[in-house]
């Protein structure tokens, strides 16, 4: 099995479920103390901002609870999906993670406008955690892409290996049929001695 980092792809598959969930753990935690600071009432009477700028500012904290729940889930999933090679799994996890790095980076823009009175040290520290996390997402993705394709190919070449045995059986027990058409199957017990 080849390995890149001294790490195999199903070992980094398992590896990135397990970051993300201590990332997406890390990153509720510290985004609770500011995202729920931040007060409507008085951004809606400083700034004419659309609804659906309203909407994601004032419910960023919850709608960061809920897709990291999410993530959480997914991310047991996949960690399931490694054990159990199961292939969907994996490519889930890659198009949800894809969406929750695209959804936090619009939170992100949205959350950090200048006049926000929170210190440039949380900004900068918020704008490093996001990138950073999703560099690491990057690198794990790349393995479980790997693990997931090579997973994919063994249930494709199993399955058509299944489908021609039962292929050449079903034609083995018609050609049997075939030959003698009125001349009855022996079972393969013994007869019962009475």
């Amino acid at each position: 099995m080849r390995q890149w980092f001294a790490i195999n792809a199903q070992l980094g598959t398992f590896l990135s479920g397990v970051f993300t969930i201590f990332a997406t753990n890390m990153y509720v935690v510290f985004e609770e103390k500011h995202m729920v600071k931040l007060n409507c009432t008085e951004q809606n009477e400083e700034e004419n901002l659309n609804v659906i700028n309203d909407f994601i500012i004032c419910w960023s904290y919850k709608i960061t609870l809920c897709l990291s729940l999410i993530t959480i889930f997914i991310s047991c999933f996949l960690l399931y999906s490694v054990h159990a090679q199961i292939y969907k799994g994996m490519v889930i996890y890659v198009i949800w993670i894809i969406f929750y790095e695209a959804v936090n980076s619009l939170l992100q823009i949205l959350t950090n406008k200048p006049n926000d009175k929170s210190p440039s040290e949380v900004k900068f520290l918020r704008w490093f955690g996001l990138i950073s996390r999703i560099f690491m997402h990057a690198f794990w993705l790349f393995f479980v892409i790997t693990y997931a394709h090579k997973v994919y190919k063994k249930q494709v070449q199993t399955n058509i290996t299944s489908y021609t045995n039962r292929l050449s059986t079903s034609m083995e027990s018609k050609r049997e049929s075939s030959y003698y058409p009125n001349f009855p199957k022996l079972s393969s017990r013994a007869p019962r001695s009475t």
